[in-house]
């Protein structure tokens, strides 16, 4: 039983540690994922490595093609994606409000003003990914985290390019302070409002990007 439990670990961190790979496009779509090299690489058997590949794949982040490969998804999977992420954002957005922490409240300041004066694009989407899974998890309902984790897209590695205006940035800008505003007053139908906007114009410029109206 021990044994079992120390393997569930071991699959469980490995898991995680893939998981946060792909979605920070450390790993991105077409990438091999060799057994064997990823037990080496972090000292543990192949058996939950084995394991978390599994768990992957039935999230839709790996597929078997002669091995393991991080997915890449077909242009109506991603609108798939984007339309799904609009709905748990919102939904998680409205039971942030009311069991979002204090604390959890002034990380979201700070996140907010270091990406309103950071240049890196890379590193203002990295921080943006930071600030949206800090609300998901904020609603306390794991669930509906983990269904918004399962809608993140890398979309800056994308083949299109995928290019936000000035326009579009401050009003990135504006909304999250908008929707924090919401959150810090409690106001659960204000801040759903909000990030179902702010996801859906994140939504509307991919897809324009990419031409997915079209397919």
């Amino acid at each position: 039983m021990a044994r079992r439990s120390t393997q569930t670990i071991a699959a469980d961190a490995v898991h995680e540690h893939l998981r946060n790979a792909i979605l920070s496009a450390e790993y991105r779509p077409n990438h091999r994922l060799v057994e064997q090299e990823l037990s080496d690489q972090l000292h543990v058997s192949r058996t939950p490595v084995r394991e978390a590949l599994l768990r992957l794949k039935q999230e839709g982040l790996v597929v078997q093609q002669k091995g393991w490969v991080v997915r890449d998804h077909a242009p109506h999977e991603i609108v798939e994606l984007l339309e799904a992420r609009v709905e748990f954002e919102s939904s998680a957005a409205r039971l942030a409000a009311a069991r979002i922490t204090s604390e959890t409240l002034t990380k979201l300041l700070e996140l907010m003003e270091r990406m309103e004066h950071t240049e890196s694009r890379a590193e203002v989407n990295q921080m943006n990914d930071e600030f949206h899974l800090l609300i998901t998890q904020s609603s306390q309902n794991h669930v509906l985290t983990d269904a918004a984790r399962g809608t993140m897209i890398n979309y800056w590695n994308f083949n299109a390019p995928i290019v936000f205006t000035e326009a579009d940035i401050r009003l990135v800008n504006d909304e999250h302070r908008a929707l924090h505003a919401a959150l810090a007053a409690g106001d659960g139908g204000a801040a759903a409002a909000v990030a179902r906007t702010h996801v859906q114009r994140t939504a509307d410029i991919i897809t324009r990007a990419l031409r997915l109206d079209a397919t």
